[in-house]
């Protein structure tokens, strides 16, 4: 993480403080704030690569603050969340969070997904093969980055286009959680199934008809996922 630029956002001055000596001592430029009015502010001075953000906050919460970083910018942002953990990530997800992680967490944990976000975010996501699919209904073009229903353009997030794609390619084969993970996240987000339960409920939400009875990603319980063309 040498030179690249991190913006801290929470109430908690302790966080604050352990965050920020973890972060630089990776290498990492750090730069602080209390609430979230003072990390958009920080935002257009700092242009952070990687934003921590606290969900409960005094006046502006989180998830508003997120929505209003993703109106100017596209840097990386990992929200902390506590209670009700599914939910909090939904929430996230739709403010356009790019990661998740509970409080409390692990200082080496915290500093691995900030890499892997990272990291993602400097490959542009981007899967090493082209890939198409078109049933008429879904159309799918990797190298386009494009993801159509009904010849309408739908708007996905990096990691719903990797997710997506990686079902895809593995039509007609059980995947299960474990091998999601580590092929769409990586080996450190092993055994966290909420993150695939968050994100194909998410999914299917833009890409199927019918939510509750989904055409192409279908649950296969205590196991994992599978699409079907």
């Amino acid at each position: 993480m040498i030179d690249q630029k991190v913006l801290l956002i929470d109430d908690d001055a302790g966080l604050l403080h352990l965050a920020g000596l973890l972060f630089k001592k990776a290498g990492a430029h750090i730069f602080t704030a209390r609430d979230g009015l003072e990390g958009i502010s920080k935002l257009f001075t700092c242009n952070p690569d990687l934003i921590i953000l606290d969900v409960m906050m005094p006046g502006t919460n989180g998830f508003e603050v997120c929505q209003r970083i993703r109106q100017v910018s596209n840097a990386q942002i990992i929200m902390l969340t506590a209670l009700n953990h599914e939910q909090e990530m939904l929430r996230g997800l739709a403010s356009g969070a790019d990661d998740f992680l509970s409080k409390p967490f692990n200082a080496d944990v915290l500093l691995a997904r900030a890499k892997t976000v990272l990291r993602r975010s400097a490959s542009g996501g981007a899967q090493n093969s082209n890939f198409q699919f078109n049933n008429g209904h879904l159309s799918i073009d990797i190298e386009r980055r494009h993801v159509l229903v009904e010849e309408k353009r739908v708007k996905l997030t990096p990691i719903e286009f990797r997710l997506l794609v990686y079902l895809a390619r593995n039509a007609g084969k059980v995947l299960t959680f474990d091998h999601i993970l580590v092929n769409v996240w990586g080996n450190e987000y092993r055994g966290s199934m909420d993150y695939v339960h968050v994100y194909v409920s998410h999914l299917r939400n833009k890409i199927e008809e019918n939510v509750k009875d989904p055409r192409y990603i279908l649950t296969v319980h205590g196991v994992g996922y599978i699409f079907e063309r």
